[in-house]
């Protein structure tokens, strides 16, 4: 069969080309569309939240410290997600009271004199002006301690000096004497009166006795509470009764104390050598004759005022003169 000569190919029919034209069109935009959407799952995906920080959980804070001439963060940011934090200046502490200062004087040196009467001996002075003592109320508030106790209040005995420094109450000895050297001096009875243990310090040999009396006519107890030696405690119901005791090893300040009325207290000191003495109220001591002659470390020391030594030399049928001065603390 024979084509008419009028006939046109499909494809130069302006519509059928705009058809197709406008299919073309609309295939490229879904396939362009279906590409760029997400997709069902990712759309109704919530949100991520974030890591909640748990308290005990370690944080790690870079705090920015300021330069001079310039100008620093105003917080530090926390590492890896964790909060920010802020670095807080410490809060200003209001000042502390401080007690009223005691004068001090100058301490000198101790003087040092060689003497012919072969023994050791001296005294101590107080420098500088103590603070007052406090009157012991409970004892005249007491109603057998009021009683009982006459003369001057009774105060505590921090200092005890003379008008001239004269220091009571000091410990002077030879620190380190020969073995065997000497015989200490017969110990002070430690006495209760006036609801006051009487002397306030005293000293005594290891291994040797001592004695403890009640003088009041009311109980009393003494207790010891040592840190080396063993303690004790017992009761002194009347006026008179004595009690021997013994401390077997060196120990300085051992405290006896009445639990009846507890501002009651006196104190020990254990030596191991018999060469020493408690000054008394005008700060003098003398030391038991016997130290063989030699260099030696004389000490004084007071529970208050402190420790001071000298080097003394004693020769033959010689001694020493020694005058030691402490400060007021």
């Amino acid at each position: 069969m024979s084509k008419s000569p009028d006939s046109k190919p499909a494809a130069s029919d302006p519509l059928l080309v705009l058809i197709a034209a406008l299919l073309l069109l609309a295939a490229v935009a879904t396939i362009y569309f279906a590409a760029t959407a997400p997709s069902k799952e990712s759309a109704h995906q919530p949100a991520p939240r974030p890591r909640p920080i748990l308290q005990d959980e370690p944080r790690v804070v870079v705090v920015n410290k300021s330069v001079p001439g310039a100008h620093s963060a105003p917080a530090a940011h926390a590492a890896e997600g964790h909060a920010k934090a802020e670095e807080k200046a410490p809060e200003a502490k209001p000042a502390e009271a401080k007690p009223a200062a005691v004068a001090v004087a100058t301490v000198a040196a101790p003087d040092v004199k060689a003497t012919a009467d072969g023994k050791v001996h001296g005294k101590v002075v107080l420098k500088g002006t103590p603070p007052a003592e406090k009157t012991i109320g409970a004892v005249k508030s007491d109603a057998n301690c009021g009683k009982a106790h006459t003369g001057a209040p009774a105060t505590t005995r921090n200092y005890v000096a003379a008008a001239d420094g004269g220091l009571r109450y000091a410990l002077v000895r030879i620190v380190s004497a020969p073995a065997g050297a000497g015989k200490a001096a017969e110990p002070e009875l430690i006495d209760q009166i006036g609801c006051m243990y009487e002397p306030y310090v005293s000293a005594v040999l290891a291994g040797q006795t001592f004695k403890v009396r009640n003088s009041d006519p009311f109980m009393h107890n003494v207790a010891a509470t040592p840190k080396v030696n063993k303690g004790f405690n017992f009761a002194q119901a009347s006026a008179g009764q004595v009690n021997e005791k013994v401390f077997d090893k060196p120990e300085l300040g051992v405290k006896l104390a009445c639990n009846v009325h507890p501002w009651m207290a006196s104190y020990v000191h254990v030596l191991e050598n018999p060469f020493f003495a408690v000054t008394n109220a005008k700060g003098e001591f003398v030391l038991p004759e016997g130290l063989p002659p030699g260099k030696y470390t004389l000490e004084a020391n007071h529970a208050k005022a402190g420790t001071v030594t000298a080097e003394i030399e004693v020769a033959a049928g010689k001694g020493a003169a020694v005058t030691f001065e402490l400060g007021v603390k």
